[in-house]
């Protein structure tokens, strides 16, 4: 099948190497490969002389199915294994690899044997390249729900485990997000079809929400990333019980296209996304999983937060959690990045709470936060020149020659995002003004309050907004749909920020300043440094 789409491809190409192999067809080809697996190349003829035309090429033939093999390399190859409930993670695990490794040395094994013989000798640098899949799935039907309105998604395959094989590249038909998610008042399950047989479940945390995602075989590579972004959640996690979020990724139907929908008599909050090209994006993903996990949250009197924290143990024995709120390019992960290698003299240990989003909640009358993802997901030119090619073996990249390019980076594990964290420092990252201030403090509550609700940032291109833009409390995902129960929210916990006398300020980040993009977030660093330092002096 590979073989004759690749053929296809190349003479509506018109490529050099098909024009070589008129009167050529695809069986003889077919043919070839399987007597080179047994024969030499001049023994072929004989076994078979309607193969003479072709074989009368061999260079053209060889360098055909070397770029056969590189094509094959750069689809996207998913394998899935049924697993069975009655086996153990460690058994899953066990199948996952070993099929894994036995099917790339089968194809690494082909190819050899095959190219060897069209060449006439004998490969002396071998590469193990991974050359079977790029990922292995291990399969298990679940059923959730007697419920008939979700009759449709019951008994689809859930997904147990994950293998993937570095480097992991995604290259999607989209690279940018645009627009708002929206509620709407009936249930999109009512309305839209739904095979099964074309979806795949992951079963996620998002902080401490259950999510079943639904991700359609088109987006599948979207998927498969998750895995980078947001804890794993186990069989035992959901084995009983219902999900809290529910999200649908790729429904053919555009009636429901990046909308939301609460069932409140089933207490399941559910989003869903059509299958278009512009949504071959893994924001389309992500986003939505935060506004449903945002939504949940200021529906239970909780804060969602767009910004990044941060645990920091100085080298005095002395703990810090630095919160920075900020949009999208706003440069809140940059700034605290840019302080953990200028602070390396001073602090021990900086741990990520929330590289994206959190949550603020109250207890014993403070305020606390949690995050709701264990990796970043982050544009390549933000990060500091070849960090993530060190990581590459951890990393997800998404269209690397792109653009807006992206990788997915695991930064903190789930136990510690989910604990009770103190917030100390609260910045608003502003990186539009250029100014040597670095930091400036707001002492009337009524002037930070103004300014966080604002929302004011200068669009760097990561999302459709262009210029200097407004966005509700900086997060279009959930306080901007629900801002009326939200500006409640924000008011009672900036007061009890106040009455305990917690510093609140803006960093000026200078991120889309012409030529600041890198002092820019280095020299609020020293600031926010000498502050947290001063402080835990």
């Amino acid at each position: 099948m590979v073989l004759a789409q690749y053929i296809r491809k190349l003479r509506s190409e018109k490529d050099i190497i098909m024009l070589q192999f008129k009167g050529v067809s695809i069986p003889m080809i077919h043919d070839a490969y399987k007597l080179l697996l047994i024969y030499d190349y001049l023994d072929i003829d004989k076994k078979n002389p309607a193969l003479t035309p072709l074989l009368n090429k061999r260079d053209a033939f060889y360098r055909f199915t070397e770029s056969f093999y590189d094509h094959w390399r750069k689809l996207e190859r998913f394998g899935m294994v049924l697993a069975n409930k009655r086996y153990t993670n460690q058994s899953h695990a066990n199948l996952l690899i070993n099929e894994s490794d036995q099917f790339n040395q089968r194809i690494l094994n082909l190819y050899r044997t095959i190219t060897q013989n069209i060449l006439g000798k004998q490969f002396y640098t071998l590469r193990q390249l991974p050359a079977g899949i790029n990922a292995n799935l291990a399969l298990m039907p679940h059923k959730f729900s007697d419920h008939p309105t979700y009759h449709n998604l019951q008994n689809v395959n859930y997904i147990q485990e994950i293998l993937t094989r570095p480097p992991f590249i995604i290259y999607s038909k989209s690279n940018k997000r645009e627009g708002l998610f929206r509620e709407v008042h009936e249930n999109p399950l009512d309305h839209i079809e739904i095979n099964k047989l074309h979806y795949i479940t992951y079963p996620i945390k998002v902080g401490k929400l259950i999510a079943f995602v639904y991700i359609h075989r088109d987006f599948l590579h979207h998927g498969i990333a998750l895995s980078n972004l947001f804890e794993p959640a186990s069989f035992k996690d959901y084995e009983h019980k219902k999900p809290d979020l529910l999200y649908i990724y790729g429904v053919r139907e555009n009636e429901f296209d990046c909308t939301y929908y609460k069932d409140l008599g089933e207490n399941i909050y559910i989003g869903v996304v059509s299958r278009s090209d512009k949504n071959d994006y893994f924001g389309y993903m992500k986003k939505m999983l935060l506004t449903l996990h945002n939504i949940h949250s200021i529906d239970h009197k909780n804060l969602p937060i767009h910004g990044a924290m941060v645990n920091i143990l100085l080298k005095n024995g002395k703990e810090k959690n630095v919160v920075v709120i900020g949009d999208s390019g706003a440069g809140k992960s940059e700034t605290l990045e840019a302080l953990r290698v200028i602070g390396r003299d001073y602090i021990k240990d900086m741990r990520v709470v929330f590289d994206d989003m959190g949550t603020f909640f109250i207890k014993n009358k403070k305020i606390y936060a949690r995050g709701t993802e264990t990796g970043a997901f982050v544009r390549l030119d933000d990060l500091d020149a070849g960090y993530a090619y060190q990581e590459m073996d951890r990393a997800i990249f998404f269209n690397p020659d792109q653009l807006n390019a992206r990788v997915i980076l695991p930064v903190s594990t789930y136990d510690f995002i989910i604990k009770d964290h103190s917030v100390d420092f609260l910045f608003y990252a502003n990186n539009y003004i250029d100014t040597n201030d670095g930091i400036t403090y707001f002492d009337d509550i009524n002037d930070a309050l103004k300014t966080f609700k604002e929302g004011k940032r200068f669009a760097k291109g990561t999302t459709a907004e262009i210029g200097l833009v407004k966005s509700y409390f900086a997060n279009p995902f959930g306080p901007v749909q629900q801002e009326q129960m939200c500006d409640l929210l924000i008011d009672n916990m900036f007061k009890i920020l106040y009455t305990h006398h917690i510093t609140v300020g803006e960093i000026y980040t200078r991120l889309a300043i012409k030529g600041k993009a890198m002092n820019g977030p280095q020299e609020a660093a020293k600031k926010l440094l000498q502050l947290i330092t001063k402080d835990a002096s």
